[in-house]
């Protein structure tokens, strides 16, 4: 299965600004004159990431009844020469230590995703039909996690009247699929204004039925640079939720043994 494009800002979030912290750089006046397509390109152009990092996050599943499980994983990404790179590897609670999952994608090229579990002492590779499962009993799935595109590609913006969201001036955009391979019939997307930091996602399949939200915030400021350390996926149908809290990131080189099938059997 190549790379479809359809992975959403939320992934850049949970593993690009996990790992390497998303930049936004100072953007000027609000301007009335953008359109849907250029808040896109913009979104894209303060987004951007360095190349390698890591990161620790706390990954708590929520049931409909409110029971919560919270996991520690630390998480890796390279990018190098057009191919990305990630590794999700969980440290706690004892039932879960030491499962991987490895991801690597390329344009162009079929994505590559690895999951091992230590009980089994082997990894498993995610086949194509398996990408929209959940992954590891989150609100995620497989692609989500495994993928770091966005939806310029797949994906027409029109803007919608602006809102505040919370204390955020936000423009709003309403995304619509070009073509018949998507997951939803549109998308509602909450930009922050002053940043181009994307706060809330809606997801929307037939029927206008609301299907999935994804909430960031907790938006702080470290060196210029501003970034959410609470992401919350809510899946609207099941009534469960998957927070992420990001409890540590750090730039640096990652060497590509990480990024093994040799890593995942350690």
């Amino acid at each position: 299965m190549q790379r479809k494009h359809k992975t959403e800002w939320f992934l850049c979030t949970v593993m690009c600004v996990v790992t390497v912290g998303m930049l936004s750089a100072p953007v000027g006046a609000v301007s009335e004159d953008l359109t849907g397509e250029d808040i896109l390109d913009r979104i894209e152009q303060e987004s951007a990431v360095t190349e390698s990092g890591t990161g620790v996050i706390n990954l708590i599943t929520e049931n409909k009844r409110g029971d919560q499980r919270s996991s520690t994983v630390r998480m890796y990404r390279r990018e190098d020469e057009g191919v990305e790179k990630q590794l999700l590897e969980y440290l706690e609670p004892a039932d879960v230590k030491g499962t991987k999952f490895l991801s690597i994608a390329e344009e162009g090229k079929e994505d590559l995703m690895y999951i091992y579990f230590p009980f089994l002492g082997r990894e498993r590779r995610i086949a194509a039909g398996e990408e929209s499962d959940s992954f590891m009993g989150t609100d995620f799935t497989y692609e989500e996690i495994g993928s770091g595109q966005t939806y310029q590609e797949e994906y027409d913006a029109l803007r919608l009247k602006d809102e505040v969201l919370e204390e955020y001036p936000c423009y709003v955009l309403r995304l619509t699929p070009q073509g018949e391979d998507s997951d939803y019939t549109y998308i509602k997307m909450w930009v922050w204004q002053e940043e181009f930091l994307v706060l809330r996602i809606e997801f929307y399949e037939e029927d206008e039925r609301l299907t999935k939200t994804l909430s960031n915030s907790d938006i702080r400021e470290e060196d210029g640079d501003y970034m959410p350390h609470r992401i919350v996926m809510t899946d609207e149908i099941k009534g469960t939720k998957t927070i992420i809290e990001i409890l540590e990131t750090k730039e640096e080189e990652l060497s590509d043994d990480y990024f093994t099938l040799r890593y995942l059997r350690r």
